[in-house]
């Protein structure tokens, strides 16, 4: 505020406070009361911030900062919410998938991770995972899905001959995801 506009509103206020009827000059119009043109005394409330999703399963290592969900709380939030999957199938003991987890704390791919829902399996504790190995048992495993929980067959790893779904550090996990919200992200 400049020490001008600030001098102006010391020597309104009590005028304004007691309801007295102040004439001011606008930029054209009829001059109106300094009430008229006083800013109420409360704020508006701030309009409500987006609820935060936290994670209600482990991480196990890839990515903290991501709301992990379970396997079968992961498909039933994607059906009631509208939001496409993303699976990630691993085990403790697997040497491919303990470095694929820095991965997961990259922040272009956990600002993405918002706009799934990111299921975090892992295969030996939780044994119906395996169903989700279109071509092979293999760790790691990243597949994707739409909201209703079909596989999207088409969104792989490119990269790849054999083990398909199978992601090291050095491959695009980024660019698969923004692919798979192309197709099948709500607008």
């Amino acid at each position: 505020m400049t020490s001008t506009r600030l001098v102006l509103a010391l020597a309104l206020a009590p005028a304004v406070a007691a309801g007295g009827a102040v004439l001011l000059s606008g930029c054209g119009g009829e001059p109106s009361t300094a009430a008229e043109h006083s800013s109420p005394a409360v704020a508006p409330a701030p309009a409500p911030a987006a609820k935060a999703r936290t994670a209600t399963a482990p991480a196990n290592g890839f990515g903290d900062a991501i709301a992990w969900r379970g396997l079968d709380e992961g498909f039933r939030e994607a059906a009631s919410e509208g939001r496409p999957i993303m699976l990630v199938v691993h085990a403790s003991w697997c040497s491919q998938c303990k470095a694929l987890r820095p991965a997961f704390s990259d922040p272009a791919l956990v600002a993405l991770t918002d706009r799934f829902v990111m299921i975090n399996v892992d295969q030996d504790l939780e044994p119906t995972s395996q169903q989700y190995g279109p071509d092979g048992r293999y760790v790691p495993r990243v597949l994707f899905f739409d909201s209703a929980g079909e596989l999207d067959r088409e969104l792989l790893n490119a990269s790849r001959r054999r083990y398909k779904y199978y992601y090291s550090p050095h491959d695009d996990l980024v660019g698969a995801m923004r692919q798979a919200l192309e197709r099948h992200a709500k607008s």
